[in-house]
């Protein structure tokens, strides 16, 4: 066995202990499922010379994305502010706030992540200007739309990745002398600032920045409670609630991907990739070429996206890092042989996961905007896509009980639960529903445990002090 074999065996070792300690095992099983397939993509694609593909692509891809940007800013945003409903809900508040702040997010979820896509556009949209010939008028058309629409998400991360990406590819490809850098660095720190005064109220208290910390901290909280094994793959948005202070702004990401990645693996699987990485390098750095700059700058600007926010978890970004990279580091001899077999199962499972959450994030978003009935449809489809999405589970289960329909209910949270023992909306919700049937101890024990997984929620906190109350006003009841 080569070196780099030897490394599947703590590797194993690892993932099997991991998998052990994973709270929620379906979590674990999907980050497993996208790691090797996003494996498996680049052992496939570096058979091939993309080059042609994905001029084809970026040029076919990029109008509808952008004009779609554009509608969704001047056209929808306004139709949906005048007729959504807005209700005490922190969803269809934020959802308001969103809107009304006018930045874009495109076919995506948010305009920080709509705004790495816009960035990787771009840099690709200016390396085929610079390449091309009768169709460079074209992707200069093309470059104006995505810097709008990078302008229009008003991402300060978005232009800071663009930027870094630029220097770093005409500095590679001969362009940008060093002695001209300052300058570009000057005009494209205006450019930025003139970003920052679209958000100057967030910028001037500095909100970026604070939210950022405050992630930051939990999730270095959560690798110091479990530094060696991690709290499991693809967990954290599962434990995060338990290590956020009242304080502290609220995500079930770490808005940085190697930060997330330490708390969920723990310390020693990064140190067995750093590890593979180093016995591999003659592999990987013998293939850097000048005519590759693109690629590089790509992978620049990725990894500072990952450094400011949740980077390759992002699964857009984690594609795009398999396509730099496999352009990098290509085979030029060989076919692929065992990668496509491997492939087509695996697309297929994250394709209905994808479908999945698409139909849970409706759901979220009608429930949001009172309406129970095509909510209810939207949660229903999503998990009879997928029976362990345990998000649409609890929204449909909460549907039943905001209806009365205390079985249906229960039935639902109770399949939920399964999935996520843990979860403190599950365990609320069922603790409410033990207490109307009367049974006061495991109504009590869920509402202590929805507590203790979210302490710096007020609403858990009021019922399980409410329970704890008559749990003992009951006891010294039937002691009399």
């Amino acid at each position: 066995m080569t070196k780099s074999g030897w490394m599947l065996v703590p590797a194993a070792f690892f993932l099997l202990l991991n998998f052990s300690i994973s709270p929620v095992k379906y979590l674990f099983f999907r980050g497993a499922l996208q790691f090797i397939l996003l494996i498996t993509l680049f052992f496939f694609l570096r058979r091939f010379d993309l080059n042609r593909i994905i001029r084809l692509s970026v040029g076919g891809i990029s109008p509808i994305i952008f004009l779609y940007g554009i509608i969704q800013r001047y056209l929808l945003f306004p139709i949906y502010l005048e007729n959504m409903v807005v209700g005490n809900d922190f969803y269809s508040q934020a959802l308001k706030i969103r809107l009304q702040t006018g930045r874009i997010f495109s076919l995506f979820t948010l305009p920080t992540l709509y705004a790495i896509i816009c960035a990787v556009l771009l840099l690709f949209i200016i390396h085929f200007i610079i390449h091309s010939g009768k169709y460079r008028l074209y992707w200069i058309v093309l470059s104006v739309l995505g810097i709008f629409n990078l302008a229009l998400t008003q991402s300060f991360g978005g232009m800071l990745c663009l930027g870094l990406g630029l220097i770093l590819y005409f500095l590679l490809t001969g362009i940008l002398k060093l002695k001209y850098i300052a300058p570009v660095v000057m005009s494209l720190a205006l450019v930025f600032f003139l970003l920052v005064g679209l958000r100057f109220s967030e910028a001037r208290k500095l909100d970026p920045v604070k939210l950022r910390l405050s992630h930051w901290s939990q999730a270095f909280r959560m690798i110091e409670a479990s530094p060696f094994w991690g709290i499991g793959l693809g967990n954290y948005e599962a434990r995060v609630s338990e290590f956020t202070q009242s304080n502290e702004a609220h995500s079930i990401y770490a808005h940085n991907f190697f930060l997330q990645l330490s708390a969920e693996t723990g310390l020693f699987f990064p140190f067995i990739l750093l590890l593979a990485l180093y016995c591999w390098r003659k592999k990987l750095f013998r293939q850097f070429q000048r005519e590759k700059a693109v690629y590089i700058s790509i992978l620049s600007a990725l990894l500072l996206y990952s450094f400011i926010d949740i980077g390759f978890y992002f699964l857009p970004a984690s594609i795009l890092l398999v396509v730099s990279l496999s352009q990098l580091y290509r085979r030029h001899q060989g076919s692929p042989k065992l990668a496509p077999i491997v492939m087509i199962p695996l697309i297929l499972v994250m394709g209905l996961f994808l479908v999945s959450d698409s139909h849970q994030r409706e759901g979220d978003l009608l429930a949001s905007q009172k309406k129970p009935a095509d909510a209810a449809a939207s949660y229903k489809r999503s998990f009879t896509v997928n029976p362990f999405n345990y998000k649409s589970l609890t929204g449909y289960g909460q549907l039943r009980l905001a209806e009365g329909k205390l079985e249906d209910a229960q039935y639902y949270l109770q399949k939920a639960h399964d999935i996520f023992p843990q979860s403190p909306l599950v365990n609320y919700l069922l603790s409410k529903i033990n207490y109307a049937g009367q049974h006061y101890l495991s109504s009590y024990y869920q509402a202590s445990v929805a507590y203790r997984r979210s302490k710096t929620n007020e609403e858990y906190k009021r019922w399980y002090e409410f329970i704890a109350t008559n749990l003992q006003a009951e006891l010294s009841a039937s002691r009399r």
